[in-house]
């Protein structure tokens, strides 16, 4: 899960946060921000260790006016290089720029080039049109509501070079840390380590329950759990919220409490 930052007070972030998000989050990293003079500036890049990502975000950082969001990225959709990082451009003019963030599991948008991201496509095949023919829509709350409701739980972030203003989507759906706003919790979510057992998913399945049915989502063996990718892992999680057969992810938890005392 990817996670955006919007430092309304820059120098209260901590080093130490920034350091877990990107351990968490090692696909790509970017900065989209006001410099002193209202000029739009965005950077991206992949980092190959958090003082690649220190050092970038520090240089920008001082040039910021007062505000500046960050993206961490982890790889769902699209192939893990500059292009999928975030930020994208959403309408560009002589002078107008509107920039976009994205936080979520999968936008609500057809795939349709295999190494480019769920939000490339939303940004190229939906923002951009609607933006091309009025870019002062995302200025209305209206606007804002329907993209909300469009793409459930997932967090948008604009920057208006015009309105110079950033423009939360689900901003509720987040959460602030001091004067900050952190697009969900994951990121820091305490790991914890459990005793090596073996989980025999099939013994717990009610034998009553029909799991043919056409809408129950394939439990794994254990052998598959074992050689699961972290983008696998999420993707099964996500499947069966969308499915709404959320039986294996409560048996998993229910199975495990009594380990994590």
């Amino acid at each position: 899960m990817c996670l955006i930052i919007l430092a309304n007070d820059i120098q209260s972030l901590n080093y130490k946060d920034l350091e877990i998000a990107y351990n968490r989050n090692k696909n790509g990293f970017g900065v989209m921000y006001l410099d002193q003079k209202d000029n739009f500036i965005s950077d991206k890049f992949l980092p190959k260790n958090f003082n690649e990502l220190k050092n970038f975000f520090n240089v920008h950082k001082v040039k910021a006016k007062n505000q500046i969001a960050l993206h961490f990225r982890f790889t769902t959709e699209g192939a893990t290089n500059k292009k999928n990082c975030h930020p994208f451009i959403s309408y560009q003019s002589d002078n107008r720029t509107i920039g976009l963030m994205h936080n979520g599991a999968r936008l609500p948008i057809p795939l349709i080039h295999k190494n480019c991201s769920d939000t490339w496509h939303f940004n190229e095949h939906y923002l951009k049109p609607v933006f091309k023919n009025n870019p002062n829509i995302i200025l209305q709350k209206d606007y804002v509501k329907e993209l909300e409701d469009h793409i459930d739980n997932d967090k948008l972030l604009f920057l208006d070079s015009k309105s110079k203003k950033f423009i939360i989507v689900n901003e509720s759906v987040g959460n602030y840390k001091g004067a900050n706003w952190f697009s969900n919790d994951y990121w820091n979510v305490q790991k914890f380590s459990v005793p090596k057992i073996q989980y025999n998913f099939y013994d717990q399945l009610d034998k009553n329950y029909n799991y043919d049915h056409e809408y129950y989502y394939n439990v794994p063996t254990n052998e598959e759990l074992a050689n699961m990718s972290e983008i696998e892992i999420h993707n099964f999680i996500d499947e069966c919220i969308e499915t709404e057969n959320v039986f294996p992810l409560v048996d998993i938890i229910q199975d495990y409490k009594k380990y994590l005392a």
